[in-house]
């Protein structure tokens, strides 16, 4: 499996490497700064991480136990948000018009398309997704302990 994933990530990654444009690295928010390249390369590997950690338990069949059940289900929804995350950066720093007009009090949402609403749909998964990986992830750890007070 390693022998056929390093070709095919080094073919993804390496031409990443080398057309790079010239940027300033002040503030990541922007789209097209090496902040901002940074930042999506990150979500994408540790989507990719959590991906391979259920793979992993999956083919040493790992799942029969309770703390791994758990982390394979908290990896499964923390790789979701990543790449959720990343769609809501690519929205958000690609949107033109600010989404947020007014002052005070009387601030009011501009949706006038619907990549607008998916972003801001993908800003409530953020929070929605986060909560029960961790608190998974926290069963998973705890049935460990749990195990491990058996022994």
């Amino acid at each position: 499996m390693t022998r056929r994933l390093a070709p095919i990530l080094s073919g993804v990654f390496l031409p990443l490497l080398f057309s790079p444009r010239y940027v300033l690295a002040q503030g990541w928010f922007e789209w097209g700064t090496e902040g901002s390249y940074v930042h999506q390369t990150a979500h994408l590997l540790f989507a990719g991480a959590m991906i391979f950690f259920i793979f992993e338990i999956h083919r040493e069949k790992l799942q029969k136990y309770k703390g791994f059940r758990c982390l394979m289900w908290a990896c499964g929804i923390l790789a979701w948000w990543n790449l959720d995350a990343v769609v809501g950066h690519t929205l958000e720093w690609g949107q033109v018009n600010p989404v947020i007009l007014g002052h005070g009090l009387a601030k009011r949402l501009l949706m006038e398309d619907p990549e607008s609403w998916f972003f801001y749909l993908t800003q409530i998964d953020h929070f929605a997704l986060l909560i029960p990986a961790f608190y998974l992830f926290y069963r998973g750890l705890r049935a460990f302990a749990q195990e491990s007070h058996l022994d």
